[in-house]
């Protein structure tokens, strides 16, 4: 029962409250201005509830006044049963009854169910453990600042208190003492129950203290509302600064941020067009009561099926056997049941609290506006529902979430004719309106019924057995046994500098790179994907100033046509198959757009990470959080469903990468990393050798290396609790090594697969990052006159990428042929190389003349030992780059020189 009531009552405001704290988080960086984003959000949020509440509580005052002298008449005069009859006699004569009495404590009970979800929320945040803010040195802790012998004063209780009362008695200012001692008491008991709680808790009930002594001054003054209304634009300016300006995150999300708190400066005509429609379309619902009512219900209850029952049961029965047995929740239908509650508890209880408080004027406007919110949702769901490819159990796209400009503009202006169409029924057919909503009630009760049945039904039918042989692992990359096999891994930020100290450490992994080739001094031309990896992907016409040189080409285009230069070389100049996955800012999407490749039939797409991130914790149950899936789920179902009903220009915002506002870093982190490593510990499930007998090319690019998180050695697992930190542990940078580590370990068994199927002679591979890691330690100690460029302090090793080749071999077998071959021993060669060389050694022996199909310009082999406009450190946003060149004002740009690790060979460009 209590975890009933928890789903059905504070889940909902629990998910406002992760939420805000996730949106300031993502604007500022700071989990201190989160928590008070948190209290500003849920006490502006409550702001119309105060008002109710002051209102009732003004009621009982007067009314209790009103009494007094008769209450005091009767007690004096009469005893007994005689009193309480004759006081029964003269409440009724007043109309009132004692438990009136409570609309005096409306504001405190308002204030316990946010309170409780305040406390799970913030009580054991594993985000805030280790940040420390302001004198707060540690937020998942008590601020103890100082101590009285081995007892610890914490401060934070002790001001909330203090704030605490001072609003009191500003608020209580001309009560009897009477109404003051239970707030004042209630103040006390805040102290003792908050006193030893993390400081992140008490900083977001200090603030709620602090906006409450605001709130109850601002009743002191002239014209509050608009003073408020004057506040709340000054802070709403300088937010749509901050996000558009100062920000460094993707565009999309910072527009989408600003477009709504440009509202805040609308207020004023929107009050004026609810006053408009309450006076027009809405007069007749005003004094309508059951007629209101029912709009209200029918649309509530609606938005509440649609979301918690209607949308995850499609998602389920579309796919019923990937959600059976998972964490030891045999049927999916807990799902479903899980998300209707926690909607039912959103739209239908927290709904009818906000309503039922408001007198009919409001109760009009808020009926409308359900209605409206039942209709628009519908019409995201079922008109404008996206193509996103896939979806994982876990509730990942396969595809980039990325609408186009004209998608999202038909959109909104079909929205706006639904709202005005709304509005005519309102005013012409009222009646066909509330048809309308129940028809749609009875829609989606059928449709979840519906579905619900068919779960059931196929969980019934499969085993568990079944159910693991539907989600085996299908092989995507085909290799040749006759031909020859071309891989690049484009491995981001993998650090060249670990790479020797970590086969040193590991000889096992030396031994399997045996026939590898370390180009030791390679160079990237940037230290972010955005201008760093189209070199790689497409040779040197492809630097940040070549793609610059052709101002008439979008960025946008020229970056998808550095990243299919390969597969198109291959597959159109020399007949192979190919298969592309994951490609870096494809179609400039976070998420890869692999779409790119429509046009070229011969080239696969894939998305692969995050594909097999449930298959892999199924398998490796003791280095993930208990039920960390089903939890999962549980949590993303709600997200994916309001994602649904959302405009499509939110929806990028929402999705927010996959991570769907999880405040979980830890677990967030954990299960991102498995997303990625998973592709490659996948490796050897994920090919076969039933491909092109001419050759096949493979291009691939994990995020693994980007990962920054520790890994249980020596294995270099993903684990929720890493106790062996391997031979790097007292190093510097060890989650950065571990990453590393891990790259090596997960190809090295591919290796071994490949050679066991006899495929790996005939196949050349090359693994490559973008960029460097930039992180000092043994990185550093590879730069002879030290890592930074004393003028401008910029680190060199975010420009030295990993570049590793591994050419064909000659094992004797007749089936391979000979080739270039390899050294049979780990090698490392100092020449000066570019990650922009990839492209080459891909080709080198396999194409002849190799042309680039845009451009027509042959792809020839670098001829000097300099690399020309290498830019130290571009902006990484395409949102702050312009749109057919990078925005490089401000930033420095070099030419390098033979020996890369010499900071005196970087020439700045004076141009």
């Amino acid at each position: 029962m209590a975890n009933f009531l928890y789903t059905l009552i504070i889940y909902p405001l629990t998910l406002l409250i992760e939420a805000s704290y996730m949106l300031v988080y993502e604007v500022f960086d700071n989990v201190g201005f989160a928590v008070i984003g948190v209290s500003v959000a849920v006490s502006l949020l409550c702001l119309p509830l105060y008002i109710v509440a002051e209102k009732w509580q003004q009621i009982e005052r007067n009314k209790q006044k009103q009494m007094e002298g008769g209450i005091a008449r009767i007690k004096k005069t009469f005893k007994g049963d005689e009193q309480y009859m004759i006081l029964t006699t003269f409440y009724k004569q007043n109309h009132y009854h004692p438990l009136m009495a409570l609309r005096s404590s409306f504001g405190l009970l308002i204030q316990v169910p946010f309170f409780i979800a305040a406390y799970s929320f913030l009580s054991s945040m594993p985000a805030l453990q280790g940040q420390s803010f302001a004198f707060i040195r540690d937020m998942g802790k008590p601020d103890a600042l100082f101590y009285l012998g081995s007892f610890p004063i914490n401060i934070l209780p002790i001001a909330m208190t203090v704030i605490n009362i001072a609003g009191s008695a500003v608020y209580t200012k001309g009560f009897k003492l009477k109404e003051k001692l239970p707030i004042y008491a209630m103040a006390l008991i805040f102290l003792a129950i908050l006193y030893d709680s993390p400081a992140g808790l008490v900083l977001y009930w200090t603030m709620n203290n602090v906006f409450s002594l605001v709130k109850n001054i601002f009743y002191k003054i002239k014209r509050p509302l608009f003073v408020l209304y004057i506040l709340a634009s000054l802070a709403a300016a300088y937010g749509i600064y901050y996000v558009l300006f100062r920000h460094n995150g993707l565009i999309s999300k910072r527009s989408a941020l600003a477009v709504l708190l440009a509202l805040t400066f609308f207020t004023p005509l929107l009050v004026k067009a609810a006053a408009w429609a309450l006076k027009n379309p809405l007069k007749n619902f005003i004094e309508q009561k059951q007629f209101r009512h029912a709009i209200f219900l029918t649309s509530a209850f609606s938005l509440a099926l649609m979301t918690g029952l209607v949308i995850p049961s499609n998602v389920i029965s579309s796919s019923v056997l990937e959600f059976v047995d998972i964490d030891n929740i045999a049927n999916p239908n807990f799902y479903v049941y899980t998300v209707f509650l926690q909607s039912l508890g959103l739209f239908a209880f927290w709904f009818c609290c906000v309503y039922f408080l408001f007198g009919k004027r409001i109760q009009t406007l808020f009926a409308f506006a359900c209605a409206a919110l039942l209709f628009w949702a519908a019409t995201n769901v079922f008109v404008f529902g996206g193509s996103y490819g896939d979806i994982s159990r876990v509730l990942i796209f396969e595809k980039a979430v990325a609408d186009s400009a004209g998608f999202k503009a038909l959109n909104i202006a079909v929205l706006l004719l639904e709202a005005a169409a709304i509005l005519a029924l309102c005013k012409f057919f009222k009646k066909a309106l509330l048809y309308a909503c129940v028809i749609s009630l009875i829609a989606f009760v059928s449709i979840g019924t519906i579905n619900a049945a068919k779960i059931q039904i196929e969980t019934s039918k499969y085993s568990a057995r079944q159910v693991k042989e539907e989600n085996a692992i299908t092989p995507v990359f085909h290799f040749s046994k006759t031909g020859k096999n071309v891989v690049v891994i484009m491995a981001d930020r993998a650090e060249n500098a670990y790479t020797q100290a970590i086969f040193d450490a590991y000889p096992d992994l030396k031994e399997a790179f045996k026939d590898w080739t370390l180009y030791s001094h390679a160079l990237s031309y940037d230290s972010h994907t955005l201008l760093g990896a189209p070199p790689l992907y497409g040779g040197y016409e492809y630097t940040p100033l070549n793609m610059n040189a052709r101002a008439s080409v979008p960025l946008k285009e020229k970056n998808n046509e550095a990243l299919l230069l390969m597969p198109r070389v291959f597959t159109e100049q020399a007949d192979f198959s190919a298969q592309a996955a994951d490609l870096s800012w494809a179609n400039y999407s976070w998420i890869p757009d692999m779409s790119i490749c429509d046009p070229y039939p011969k080239i696969k797409p894939l998305n692969l990470e995050g594909k097999y991130t449930s298959k892999w914790i199924s398998e490796h149950p003791k280095n993930v959080s208990a039920n960390a899936t089903s939890k999962t789920i549980k949590r993303n179902f709600l997200w994916f469903a309001l994602f649904k009903e959302a405009p499509a220009f939110l929806r990028e915002s929402i999705y927010a990468k996959g991570s769907w506002w999880s405040s979980d870093e830890n677990e967030a982190d954990l299960v991102q990393c498995i997303s990625r490593y998973s592709v490659l510990d996948y490796l050897p499930n994920l090919t076969d050798f039933g491909g092109n007998q001419k050759g096949n090319f493979i291009l691939l690019q994990s995020m693994l290396t980007h990962t920054t998180i520790s890994m249980q050695a020596p294995d270099y697992l993903p684990s929720k609790n890493v106790i062996n930190l391997g031979k790097f542990s007292n190093g510097k940078n060890n989650e950065e090594f571990a990453s590393n580590i891990a790259l090596y370990k997960t190809v090295a068994k591919w290796i071994d697969f490949l050679k066991e199927n006899g495929c790996y002679d005939n196949t050349r591979i090359i693994i490559v990052a973008d960029h460097g890691a930039g992180r000092g330690g043994i990185a550093a100690d590879f730069f002879v006159q030290g890592p930074v460029i004393k003028e401008t302090g910029y680190d060199l090793d975010q420009n030295h990428p990993l570049l590793m080749v591994k050419d064909f071999t000659d094992s004797g077998d007749k089936n391979q042929g000979k080739a270039q071959n390899a050294p049979r021993e780990f090698t490392v060669d100092n020449r000066f190389m570019t990650n922009a060389d990839t492209p080459y050694l891909a080709f080198e022996g396999i194409v002849e003349n190799p042309v680039n199909p845009w451009t027509k310009k042959p792809i020839k082999k670098r001829t000097d030992a300099a690399a020309y406009g290498v830019v130290a450190g571009g902006r990484y946003d395409p949102g702050k780059n312009g749109v057919y060149k990078f925005d490089l004002n401000g930033i420095k740009v070099y030419d390098v020189f033979d020996d890369m690790s010499k900071a005196s060979n970087w020439k700045e460009r004076k141009e």
